[in-house]
């Protein structure tokens, strides 16, 4: 474990509060909040979730990049 203040440990942060984003974002706008049940069904449920996440980021990210370079060239 990284000492509190030190350079280590601010990335360690950043990288945790980041998953804790994602977590709240699935929980809040992918219904994972409300899931009451357990093992199989509940595994598959949010290994959909976390794909049509990360689909969904990927495609903004490329539509972001894409933007970006025709407003560079216009």
């Amino acid at each position: 474990y990284p000492a509190r203040g030190s350079e280590s440990f601010t990335k360690l942060y950043n990288k945790r509060t980041a998953v804790e984003r994602v977590f709240a974002y699935l929980k809040e706008y992918f219904g994972m909040k409300r899931t009451r049940h357990r093992g199989v069904r509940a595994g598959v449920d949010f290994q959909l979730s976390t794909l049509a996440y990360n689909l969904s980021k990927f495609a903004l990210d490329k539509l972001n990049k894409q933007l970006n370079s025709f407003q560079k060239v216009a």
